[in-house]
């Protein structure tokens, strides 16, 4: 609105705080930063009605069936930890009430008929009590719906991992990054290797399925932590999505990226978006002792691995059903082809 005003003559865009512009001299202005909504109870939801939601409501995620309707929902905004290669435009977390929550899944239930939800916050398991709260809350309202989404493994306790199960939660996407010690510390991530297999270890105990990702390239990381990382996807992955590990991209607004232009690697934002991120699967920023050409031959034979086995796997699971279908009639089937 303050900026609708700008634009008609009421006030001065200089006065509009959280923008940037071009004034009528040629010069670059950028006004104060705007003040957070601390309670985001108070943001109004998504204006579904402006969307074509029989198209959006086609998401697919792990163990939604064919006929099942999904929407993302935000449980929060930001995210209590600071790892190096996170950019984030603010500080801190705010979580929603579990009754906003709630009443927002109810709306989208009765309205479109979603059956799955997406919490694509950054962090849902913001902590052992706030998570344990939402879910209890979810089984008191009775939403029996499925959702999925993003993780601690430091929080990720058999009991807190039960309630998120009775909750109705299918799939939980953790961060893990590196089983290397001395690079998770690095990473500023919280977590060791022995804390990251024993939250994956409980997470398949309770029967959710573990969203597995790693990258590889932080400052001085050892090429060997690629090995160790096939090893860990190939013993704990259950293939509800295919996983594959990628190189960490510096964004500009990280600590990874000041890193960056303080040795040398980078001159400047420009220089980081017209010239080396080209494409978020390569190397923007070499961080490690190994050369380029080392990093790309051991990421292809060790991504092949991972790709030959996710393949292997759906395979049999085709032919199982189809067994089914025919030989048991299974009158549940719809069709070979995914959404």
């Amino acid at each position: 609105m303050e900026l609708l005003d700008a634009f008609s003559g009421k006030r001065t865009l200089e006065s509009v705080d959280g923008i940037a512009f071009i004034n009528n001299d040629g010069v670059y202005v950028r006004t104060k930063t705007r003040e957070l909504i601390q309670n985001v109870d108070d943001i109004a939801w998504p204006a579904w009605d402006l969307f074509d939601m029989n198209y959006y409501a086609l998401l697919r995620e792990p163990h939604i069936q064919g006929n099942e309707r999904c929407l993302p929902v935000l449980s929060g905004r930001g995210c209590i930890f600071a790892c190096n290669f996170c950019y984030r435009m603010d500080k801190g977390f705010r979580p929603r009430s579990a009754e906003s929550i709630i009443a927002e899944i109810e709306f989208l239930k009765s309205k479109y008929n979603i059956k799955y939800v997406i919490f694509s916050d950054e962090l849902l398991m913001s902590s052992r009590e706030r998570t344990v709260e939402l879910c209890q809350a979810f089984i008191d309202a009775k939403l029996n719906i499925k959702w999925s989404c993003n993780g601690r493994l430091n929080f990720a306790d058999i009991d807190v991992l039960m309630k998120m199960k009775e909750a109705g939660c299918v799939f939980i996407n953790y961060g893990i990054e590196s089983l290397d010690d001395k690079t998770l510390f690095v990473m500023h991530k919280g977590l060791t290797r022995k804390i990251i297999t024993r939250g994956i270890e409980n997470t398949l105990k309770v029967g959710i399925s573990p969203g597995l990702n790693i990258i590889y390239g932080n400052i001085d990381e050892p090429l060997e932590a690629i090995d160790e990382a096939v090893e860990f996807l190939l013993k704990y992955d259950d293939h509800a999505q295919l996983r594959t590990i990628r190189p960490v991209t510096p964004y500009p607004g990280s600590e990874l990226f000041d890193y960056a232009i303080e040795h040398g690697l980078l001159r400047d934002t420009a220089d980081f978006y017209e010239n080396k991120h080209t494409n978020s699967d390569l190397l923007a920023v070499n961080f490690t002792k190994h050369s380029d050409e080392e990093i790309y031959k051991k990421l292809y034979e060790a991504n092949m691995r991972l790709i030959d086995c996710y393949l292997e796997v759906q395979a049999e699971a085709y032919k199982k059903t189809c067994a089914e279908l025919y030989f048991n009639r299974d009158s549940t089937f719809r069709g070979f082809r995914q959404t």
